[in-house]
């Protein structure tokens, strides 16, 4: 009977530090654009809308791609301040090594990650735990450190998977930590596949709304929702592109020496070694007319600042459902992203709700104004960075949250 008593004691201790701890949830949905959310397949996301702040408008950082704007959600900088300029990425500065998201080795080298510091690192720094379940940079040692928890990525993982592996690290001990992250990329994925139009997108959405609503109601069932906040930021939007509107990028260069495609699809980029080439490199591809290139720093200021070293030395974006390849062969992509961040169809989607939130419908919002918000929901004391303050002020209760 004693230990009976001092495992209910021990129990009821355990309800009430979670109910009384807050943590924030950031969720990160692929390629889940803003007006998916009115296709009538996300039922869970559409309840936390009612109930929070929600924009269907979430503007993409230059390039619009998912590891640029996954890290400028959580660094509240510019690639071209965090220095995760794109997926793929060389760096004169790294002779020999190639950043590709599909090489483990690369994305897991800290050298490549040296300029950020996501939120997780400034929390370690502060004395306080971070889990994440998949967030791009999470697996690297970033100015040594690791979140708490994490796992290596592994795209075959289902989302119902990847949310049942959240619990468990949430409830294997007594307080869970002050921030955590849940990835979620099979939205992308079939937005590439078949295009944001197909139903496979649609099934897509149902997925990840129906593991969200089991996620929901753990935490409730675990007495952590009333406490918590979520916050929910799609990285981009996605784009219909025809077969028949994709450009071979070699033949508009065609004879010139010293100069490689680096960057190909809706954002391409050229490497030119000789800088006295990039006027006439310049001319030929103002020829064609889906592209508007741009020497690397002179690119419109809209963009942000593109002098970055992993920049190539001529920056272009094609216009909306246009692409550039640097293949012979091509193999068709119906859904893409990297097109004007400006774009309506690059728009993601982004919902805050929680008791320091106030729910209501936002204009568009910059993601990496979404960092100051966090920083202000987990109380961390961030650094200053090309984000703006005021889609936190604009949306929390009471100014003392605010530190």
């Amino acid at each position: 009977m004693h230990r009976l008593t001092n495992a209910l004691i021990l129990l009821v201790l355990l309800l009430v530090s979670r109910s009384l701890f807050a943590f924030t949830l950031l969720i990160g949905i692929d390629g889940f654009r803003g007006d998916y959310l009115s296709r009538g397949f996300s039922p869970t996301l559409e309840e936390l809308a009612k109930q929070g702040a929600v924009s269907f408008e979430l503007s993409p950082v230059y390039p619009s791609g998912t590891f640029p704007n996954h890290v400028s959600i959580v660094t509240g900088q510019y690639p071209g301040n965090h220095g995760i300029v794109n997926n793929f990425m060389k760096d004169p500065d790294l002779p020999g090594q190639t950043f590709r998201l599909a090489d483990r080795n690369a994305v897991t080298a800290p050298q490549w990650w040296a300029e950020a510091t996501p939120l997780w690192v400034t929390l370690a720094q502060q004395g306080r735990l971070s889990y994440t379940m998949f967030w791009p940079g999470a697996e690297a040692s970033i100015q040594g450190v690791r979140p708490a928890k994490w796992l290596a990525y592994n795209h075959s993982m289902t989302s119902m998977q990847r949310v049942e592996q959240l619990l468990s690290w949430l409830f294997e001990s007594s307080i869970p930590p002050t921030f955590a992250t849940l990835y979620f990329s099979e939205v992308d994925s079939q937005g590439h596949a078949a295009g944001p139009n197909h139903d496979s997108v649609n099934d897509a959405i149902q997925s990840v709304d129906t593991a969200l609503a089991f996620l929901f109601s753990e935490l409730k069932s675990r007495g952590l929702w009333e406490s918590m906040s979520v916050v929910v930021a799609a990285d981009h939007g996605m784009a219909h592109v025809r077969a028949d509107q994709v450009v071979y990028g070699p033949k508009l260069l065609e004879g010139m020496s010293g100069v490689s495609w680096e960057w190909s699809g809706p954002a391409p980029g050229v490497r030119v070694n000789d800088p006295s080439l990039i006027p006439d490199v310049l001319k030929r591809l103002g020829a064609e007319p889906s592209l508007s290139c741009w020497p690397k720093g002179k690119t419109p200021k809209a963009l942000g600042p593109t002098g970055h070293r992993r920049f190539p030395d001529v920056l272009c974006l094609s216009k909306e459902g246009w692409s550039t390849t640097d293949r012979r062969i091509v193999f068709p992509i119906p859904g893409q992203h990297g097109f004007d961040p400006s774009l309506l169809s690059m728009q993601g989607l982004l919902i805050a709700y929680g008791p320091k939130v106030k729910p209501g419908k936002l204009s568009r919002v910059r993601n990496i104004d979404v960092y100051p918000l966090l920083c202000a929901l987990t109380q961390a004391q961030c650094p200053r960075v090309d984000a703006s303050p005021d889609l936190a002020t604009r949306i929390l209760r009471d100014q003392d949250f605010r530190k």
